[in-house]
């Protein structure tokens, strides 16, 4: 659901409250109101102050994009610019995070959006995701690379592997039409069969799963990855960034993927 969408500051702060699964009564005594003013908040017969606004932004810990979306169904002025991926602060911070952080990086390095999109890859990930670059002119979506069936037979432990990708995004599914739509793709060509036997039928599961990935003519190597993302954010577009860190398991792997980065001229 497409929160911002809500026509009046009762639609949107009722969407909000479904969306956290509270009821009116406990959103009241969250934030010190009660049952009867939430109800006429999501009325209309009430309007809110800013102080209110201020109140449910932080009690219920909300993050910018309803911020932004409870300021503007309210007729105040929001402090949240709804802004795109190609504005300069959003390009700004891009090229940011490429230098400061991907460029720094020895190994694989991705800023993906909320729709898995990448957004910036570094040097190392453009070598090891190069049969994938040159498959279409689109941007380079990540949940298609890791559903398609060249990378797939890549992964030498993929019905493992298969678990941790579907649980991850299942969870995303739930926020992004983008992913969903790729994720429903991905079970309809079969990508994900029989995931529940799967589950059940693993006995000794170790802390993390990590990637058994064959290199043609060369070894397979163990590697994870890492997500980050900003501290403290008030842009919902920045909010959706995940910054991808790929990890070498062990000394033969980090080995062999420091041989594969390009040489400096």
């Amino acid at each position: 659901m497409n929160i911002a969408d809500q026509a009046s500051f009762g639609g949107t702060l009722k969407s909000i409250r479904r969306e956290l699964g509270i009821s009116q009564n406990e959103l009241a005594l969250t934030i010190g109101s009660t049952q009867r003013h939430i109800s006429f908040l999501e009325s209309g017969r009430s309007q809110p102050s800013r102080d209110m606004i201020g109140r449910l932004s932080a009690e219920l810990g909300l993050g910018p994009g309803w911020r932004a979306a409870l300021f503007e169904a309210s007729g105040f002025q929001s402090p949240y610019p709804r802004r795109d991926l190609s504005s300069d602060e959003i390009l700004e911070t891009l090229d940011m995070l490429e230098a400061r952080v991907l460029a720094h990086w020895p190994f694989g390095a991705f800023i993906l959006d909320k729709s898995w999109n990448v957004l910036r890859m570094n040097t190392p990930a453009r070598t090891m995701f190069a049969p994938f670059l040159a498959t279409s002119n689109a941007p380079l979506n990540m949940l298609a690379v890791l559903t398609s069936a060249l990378f797939i037979d890549r992964i030498e432990n993929w019905e493992e592997c298969a678990i941790a990708l579907y649980l991850r995004m299942q969870k995303h599914a739930r926020e992004d039409e983008t992913v969903r739509h790729g994720f429903e793709d991905a079970k309809a060509r079969g990508v994900f069969d029989n995931i529940a036997e799967s589950i059940a039928e693993q006995t000794d599961v170790p802390i993390f799963m990590p990637v058994h990935l064959s290199i043609p003519g060369g070894p397979s190597i163990r590697l994870t990855s890492l997500v980050g993302s900003f501290v403290s954010v008030h842009d919902a577009v920045v909010e959706g960034f995940d910054i991808e860190l790929v990890v070498p398991m062990d000394q033969a792997s980090q080995d062999c993927m420091l041989a594969a980065r390009p040489q400096q001229p």
